[in-house]
């Protein structure tokens, strides 16, 4: 019964934390589905509407291709980090006449569909190693995990131990865990993964089964698994390609 009230306690209080604070530590994020036969015209549009809207401040924006998964052949437009003050900044200069007739001419008509924007936030006690650089990665792998309702504890458990697994053995491996904070399933939590190409998805060295028994014990891969597996409903992932000339950041 206890775990069963921090599952749902842990993920409020979160909730209420990044809302009350004023770091900037948001990022927005959108989902385009191009029309068939459109992706040229949708990227070529995009980048001269670039150039007038989102080329400085927090308009700047990162577009991504996706190539693998259930959204392969759809379009990600991320934009942050903010605060959430500028949020509104942001959602006003979108909401601008001159910024929504010119995103109605060249962008809009070659778009079936549209998903979000949605709002993120990352998950400093749950990363390892992040990449702050200011320059992207070629490629990012995102693997989604939704949660059961009340296994928000559990799950954020877990991931500390995966966590500290990379820690100590001297993992290079670089990641952030994100959180969906609003705008859609507020249970979704996301890893994302930076790489330069297809190749470093190979894995080397010791297996993790191995390597996460010899920090948690004999058998503890095992036990782990089993816990994940009880507190999540899905896990899917996809692949995104950066594009640098749909992109100002």
């Amino acid at each position: 019964m206890i775990k069963q009230i921090l599952g749902i306690f842990v993920p409020l209080l979160t909730c209420v934390a990044i809302f009350g604070q004023n770091n900037a530590d948001i990022y927005r994020v959108t989902y385009l589905k191009p029309k068939a036969g459109g992706m040229d015209e949708l990227l070529t549009g995009m980048r001269e509407h670039n150039k007038k809207h989102h080329n400085k401040g927090i308009m700047k924006v990162r577009t991504y291709r996706v190539v693998s998964g259930e959204k392969a052949g759809w379009l990600v437009r991320s934009y942050g980090p903010m605060t959430w003050a500028q949020v509104d900044k942001f959602t006003a200069d979108a909401s601008s006449k001159a910024h929504r007739a010119d995103g109605t001419k060249k962008i809009t008509p070659y778009v079936e569909k549209r998903i979000g924007p949605t709002y993120w936030s990352p998950q400093e006690d749950l990363s390892h190693n992040r990449n702050t650089s200011s320059k992207p990665s070629k490629m990012t792998k995102v693997t989604y995990s939704h949660i059961n309702n009340g296994t928000g504890g559990d799950f954020r458990e877990l991931q500390r131990q995966f966590k500290e697994v990379h820690e100590k053995t001297n993992s290079d491996a670089s990641y952030t865990m994100g959180r969906l904070v609003h705008g859609g399933d507020l249970t979704i939590f996301a890893t994302f993964r930076g790489m330069d190409n297809w190749a470093d998805m190979a894995s080397s060295g010791p297996s993790w089964s191995s390597r996460y028994n010899e920090v948690h014990g004999n058998d503890a891969w095992g036990r782990w698994l089993k816990r994940i597996q009880k507190v999540t409903n899905k896990r899917h992932d996809e692949m995104r390609v950066y594009l640098e000339d749909q992109s100002t950041r």
